[in-house]
């Protein structure tokens, strides 16, 4: 067969390597067999188009415990493979996918239709792209790359070495990928782009200096510089816990440009001009944008919705980006500040949504994961997760909020609701897939449908582990079937068994299209000789991205009250009310109730 002839035959298949293994043919997933056959087929895909020897094969299959005939067994499982593949191959030659070669066996495929391959080459443009300074087709094609990523490589054949070694070089090559899409990102100006996709990566490496320099580099560029040099001070120290090394030179003259204000914005005519200082930037109801007059001197802007045009006179809070454009809120006047504010609008927080954003698309297409939102009491915490979720719904995903506040009965109240509310908006697939949990888990379905009319045992707490995992179980189902954000506020008030459950659930979330957002007060330091609670060991888990929510900054307060009170505030009224309410939005509104 010639080789255009061959190419041709195999042209529907699809091969899969990041997340579990996988075979495709169009839309439809073919069957590749036990875990030894999908062995025999990684080993054959770490070395794509290349002769592995037989004895090779058989010491990377069976070790030191080979069967009586290995050869023999070998070429049983080959036959295994090629039957699974024939589908895919067309039937020109199935066979040749597959072929012996002497002295071995060689897997005979286009590199573009395995993910990985695909991945490399994507990177290998960008890099070219990156030389020749074309940011943004670089950037394109290192999205598309990432975007192949569904999660560890060969993650269900990494106890056999080769695909082990396979699986840690891919993930260096997926964090050279991130590190360049940040470098194009930053010369393009999209800084709220680079911390939205940095910030999970510095938490899970948090000693890779390059990822930190970039992300740095991103938050001073947002006006954050207190937290730039916060990142720094973090890496340093783990530096020197774990490795027991010093941050290297080029990190070190980030770190010196940035209490120096000296580092460079790189090209500003690319540079977004819509940054201003403090924690948050004002976003969604009060946009601020810079107007430059004829003269060409930078003057105060108004908010853009909220209260109408202010007139001649009207006072404004000034304020300075980082690159010297100044910004102004105006407050326009009125007889009288009102009584009573029920509610105040969501202001500020573009990080926090921006990485949130970030994350839910991850976990909702595949990269589930557990992300915390942690702070003082009304420090905001309920209102960023209403935002996030309010966005996630407007995209067309399904999401289950509950708070732990008031919960049904002595254990696992929070998990019923959740069962109940999910019964209830997809009754027939519930149905399915918790028929055979109805008697182990019938005091918390005892509202869902249900065609086995179990008596309520409350095995709750006899069996915690099973009924554990069959939430879990069922949960995953359906998320398989249909992603899924699932939101959980005021987790301080959470029983044990539901944190329990909760720690499980996490656990099976890698390549399960299901969100976990939690929110909470921040857990009461532990004294000495005090065991971590639940709540502890989750929040404090590598599976798990936490923000925490500090103060909202002087220009998100000064929005807040100039675009939604009708009064007169001026800068040192509006300073006041952000040093009184520690930027809680909380306080602030019991301020402007009491005005």
């Amino acid at each position: 067969m010639s080789e255009q002839l061959r190419t041709r035959s195999h042209q529907g298949l699809r091969m899969r390597v990041f997340g579990t293994m996988t075979a495709l043919h169009g839309a439809r997933e073919l069957s590749l067999g036990p875990p030894r056959h999908r062995a025999l087929l990684g080993l054959l895909m770490v070395r794509l188009n290349q002769v592995v020897p037989v004895p090779q094969l058989i010491e990377e299959l069976w070790g030191d415990r080979p069967p009586r005939r290995p050869t023999a067994a070998l070429h049983t499982y080959i036959s295994h493979i090629r039957r699974a593949l024939s589908r895919g191959a067309g039937p020109e030659g199935p066979s040749m996918l597959v072929r012996y070669q002497a002295p071995g066996y060689v897997l005979a495929l286009d590199p573009d239709q395995v993910d990985a391959y695909r991945f490399e080459s994507l990177l290998l443009q960008a890099r070219r792209d990156l030389a020749a300074r074309d940011h943004r087709m670089a950037q394109d094609r290192l999205s598309e790359a990432l975007t192949l990523w569904r999660g560890t490589a060969y993650l269900d054949l990494v106890d056999y070495a080769p695909m082990a070694e396979e699986s840690a070089r891919l993930e260096q090559a997926r964090l050279t990928a991130v590190e360049l899409y940040a470098e194009a990102s930053l010369a393009l100006g999209e800084n709220d782009t680079v911390v939205a996709r940095l910030h999970p990566e510095a938490q899970r490496y948090p000693t890779r200096e390059c990822l930190i320099a970039y992300l740095m580099t991103a938050l001073y560029r947002l006006g954050r510089q207190a937290d730039a040099l916060w990142l720094f001070e973090r890496t340093r120290a783990q530096l020197a816990e774990e490795l027991g090394v010093d941050a290297g030179a080029d990190l070190q003259r980030i770190h010196a440009a940035i209490l120096r204000q000296e580092l460079p914005f790189g090209d500003r005519s690319a540079t977004r001009t819509d940054v201003i200082t403090g924690e948050d930037r004002t976003g969604g109801t009060a946009s601020l944008q810079p107007e430059t007059p004829e003269d060409g001197e930078h003057t105060d802007t108004t908010a853009r919705t909220g209260p109408a045009p202010a007139g001649p006179g009207t006072p404004r809070v000034a304020f300075l980006d980082t690159a010297g454009v100044t910004y102004g809120i105006a407050v326009p006047r009125a007889p009288e500040v009102p009584r009573t504010l029920t509610s105040l609008p969501f202001v500020g927080r573009t990080y926090e949504l921006a990485v949130l954003g970030a994350w839910a698309d991850a976990a909702l297409s595949g990269e589930g994961g557990l992300v915390a939102v942690t702070g003082r009491s009304g420090i905001g915490k309920t209102e960023l997760t209403v935002e996030v979720t309010r966005g996630v719904r407007e995209a067309g995903q399904e999401v289950v909020s509950v708070s732990c506040r008031d919960q049904d009965g002595p254990a696992y109240g929070v998990w019923a609701r959740i069962l109940r509310e999910l019964s209830r908006t997809r009754p027939e697939e519930f149905r399915t897939v918790s028929a055979r949990y109805s008697r182990l888990l019938s005091g918390l379905l005892s509202d869902a449908p249900s065609d086995t009319a179990a008596q309520d045992v409350q095995p709750l707490l006899r069996a915690p582990f099973l009924v554990e995992d069959a939430v879990c179980a069922i949960l995953v189902a359906l998320a398989r079937q249909k992603p899924f954000l699932l939101v959980l506020d005021d987790l301080q008030e959470a029983d044990h068994p539901s944190l329990s459950l909760l720690y499980l659930l996490t656990c099976r979330l890698p390549e399960v299209p299901l969100g976990v957002l939690v929110a909470g007060a921040d857990p009461d330091p532990a004294s000495d000789g005090t065991p971590p609670t639940a709540l502890d060991h989750l929040l404090s888990s590598a599976r798990t991205l936490t923000l925490r929510l500090g103060g909202l900054s002087e220009q998100a307060v000064a929005a807040l009250v100039a675009t939604h009170v009708d009064a007169e505030v001026d800068a040192e009224a509006a300073l006041a009310l952000h040093k009184h309410s520690g930027g809680s939005p909380d306080a602030l509104r019991r301020l402007l109730s009491l005005a």
